[in-house]
C-alpha cells in the first residue's frame, strides 16, 4: 500500500516551506521517524521525520523548490497495514494490504502509543507541547495512525484537559481481553522545561501581531533581509542651535506652533542631500538600479499608540524653519488619532527617525526600505569640552546616525554627508540661506 506524505504545519503562520536537502533517494527504504527532508521557512530549519517505515516511490520536490503547506511531498510504499494499531516487526508476516484505490482508514479514536513506543508529532507539535509544559506520551493523539495534532496539544493544556485514564486507550497486547488502562502520570512528572521560564498558560500573555503592527514587522523584515546595512556616528555641538531655537520658540508659541529641533535638522538633511544627492534615492532591485530623486520629501517617524509611522514633509527645501514646525505639529496630532491620508504617510525619499528627549545616546536606525539612507538623531546632553586656550567650557553635544545600503552607499559618502548637515546645525544661521 502507498502513503502519500503532504507537506505539515511546521509553524504558526507558515504557508510554504523551501526543500533543502533529501535524506533518501528514490527506491531506498526509509524507517519510521527516520530524517525524510530538511525544509527551510520564514522561522526556521526544520527537520522532518518519515511518518512511516517503507520505501520511498517518489519525492515530488526538488531541493531548492517551495512547497505550499498541505503539497505532496513524498509517496512511500508501506511495509505494514497502516491501520495495524499494535506495532509489528518488519520479519512478521504481513496481511495483504487494500487495493490502492481504497480511501485511507479514519482515525481510530483508540489510538494511543504503547509504553515505550514511538511518539508520532511533527516538531511543530512537540515545540508547541514543549511551551505548554506537557509530555507527548501523556496525549491522545486523534491523528493518522494515533499522530497528535496541534487540537490534541491545545486539549490537552486547556484547564481541565489533562489526560486522564479515560482519555487514554489500552495498551495492545497478544491477549484476546483488552488490557486494564495506562495509569496516568502526575501533570509534572517527566515533562519538558517550558519555553521562556512559563509554568503555565496563565504565566503568559500572547498577543497577536497584527494590523499596522505585522506591517512594520514585514517591512522592518524586508528591510535587513534585502538592504547591507552600514552605520556611521558624528558627534554635533548643538550648544548655538539650543540657542536659536529658544529664541524662535517664543515668538511661534505664541501663534500656538510647538517648535522642536527637527525643523532645523530638516533643512540640514536637505543641504547634505542637496551635496550628496546619491543619499536622497531608493533601490530598484527588481531591475538592479539606483533611483536618485530630485525632489525632496523627507519622511519623520512617528510613534503612535499602535506603532511607528512614517508622515511625510513633501518638498521640504521649499519651507522654512517655522513652516516645517507647524507641518510637523499638525502631521503628528492627526497621526496619532490615525486621521492622516495614504497620500501623507507614502512617497518619502528619505527618513529622519527621533525619540526627542528619549533619544539615548546612539542607535543604528533599519532602513525604509527601498531607501538607501536614514538618519536618527539622539538627545542633547550638555558636556564640559575643551575651548579657547585649553579652557574647559559647557556645551550642547548631540550624536547623529546615518544608517546606509552599502550596497549603493560607500561608508565615505556617508561620512560627507552628517559632515555638512553637522556644520549646518554648528551654525544654524546658514539654514536661513539654504532655501529652494
Amino acid at each position: 500500500m502507498s502513503y502519500e506524505f503532504r507537506l505539515p504545519d511546521i509553524g504558526e503562520g507558515v504557508a510554504e516551506g523551501e526543500v533543502v536537502k533529501w535524506f533518501v533517494h528514490e527506491g531506498e527504504s526509509i524507517a519510521e521517524d527516520a530524517p525524510l527532508v530538511s525544509v527551510l521557512t520564514d522561522k526556521a530549519n526544520v527537520e522532518i521525520p518519515s511518518p512511516k517505515s517503507g520505501t520511498v516511490l517518489k519525492l515530488h520536490a526538488a531541493e531548492g523548490e517551495k512547497v505550499k503547506v498541505g503539497a505532496l511531498l513524498v509517496t512511500i510504499e508501506l511495509l505494514v497495514d497502516s491501520t495495524t494499531t499494535a506495532p509489528v516487526a518488519p520479519a512478521a508476516p504481513v496481511e495483504p494490504s487494500p487495493p490502492a484505490v481504497a480511501p485511507p482508514p479514519a482515525p481510530s479514536p483508540t489510538v494511543h502509543p504503547p509504553a515505550g513506543g514511538r511518539v508520532l508529532a511533527t516538531p511543530h507539535i512537540r515545540r508547541l507541547a514543549a511551551e505548554k509544559g506537557l509530555e507527548l506520551s501523556r496525549i491522545h493523539g486523534s491523528g493518522p495512525g494515533g499522530r497528535i495534532t496541534e487540537e490534541d496539544v491545545r486539549s490537552a493544556a486547556a484547564p481541565g484537559g489533562s489526560p486522564t485514564p479515560s482519555t487514554l486507550a489500552p495498551v495492545p497486547t497478544a491477549a484476546t481481553s483488552p488490557a486494564p488502562p495506562i495509569a496516568p502520570l502526575p501533570a509534572t512528572e517527566g515533562a519538558k522545561p517550558p519555553i521562556g521560564g512559563a509554568e503555565s498558560p496563565a504565566d503568559i500573555e500572547r498577543i497577536p501581531i497584527r494590523g499596522l503592527r505585522r506591517v512594520i514587522a514585514e517591512h522592518m523584515a524586508e528591510a535587513v533581509h534585502r538592504a547591507a546595512h552600514f552605520t556611521y556616528v558624528e558627534e554635533v555641538d548643538a550648544t548655538e542651535l539650543v540657542r536659536t531655537r529658544e529664541k524662535m520658540a517664543r515668538h511661534l508659541e505664541k501663534n500656538g506652533v510647538k517648535l522642536t529641533y527637527l525643523p532645523f535638522i530638516i533643512r540640514g538633511v536637505v543641504a547634505g542631500l542637496r551635496e550628496y544627492p546619491h543619499m536622497n534615492a531608493f533601490m530598484d532591485d527588481d531591475r538592479q538600479e539606483l533611483v536618485v530623486q530630485r525632489r525632496f520629501h523627507l519622511g519623520i517617524a512617528t510613534a503612535t499608540p499602535d506603532g511607528l509611522i512614517v508622515p511625510v514633509i513633501r518638498d521640504a527645501n521649499t519651507k522654512s524653519v517655522a513652516q516645517i514646525a507647524r507641518e510637523l505639529q499638525d502631521l503628528g496630532e492627526r497621526g496619532r488619532v490615525g486621521k492622516l491620508t495614504r497620500a501623507e504617510l507614502t512617497g518619502s525619499t528619505f527618513t529622519i527617525t527621533s525619540l526627542g528627549m528619549l533619544g539615548g545616546v546612539l542607535a543604528t536606525p533599519i532602513l525604509n526600505y527601498p531607501e538607501v539612507a536614514i538618519l536618527g538623531v539622539h538627545r542633547i546632553v550638555r558636556r564640559p569640552i575643551y575651548g579657547p586656550e585649553g579652557t574647559l567650557v559647557p556645551a550642547e553635544l548631540m550624536n547623529l546616525s546615518v544608517s546606509l545600503d552599502h550596497r549603493a552607499l560607500d561608508g565615505i559618502t556617508g561620512a560627507q554627508f552628517l559632515s555638512v548637515v553637522k556644520s549646518y546645525l554648528e551654525d544654524p544661521h546658514m539654514l536661513f540661506a539654504e532655501m529652494a
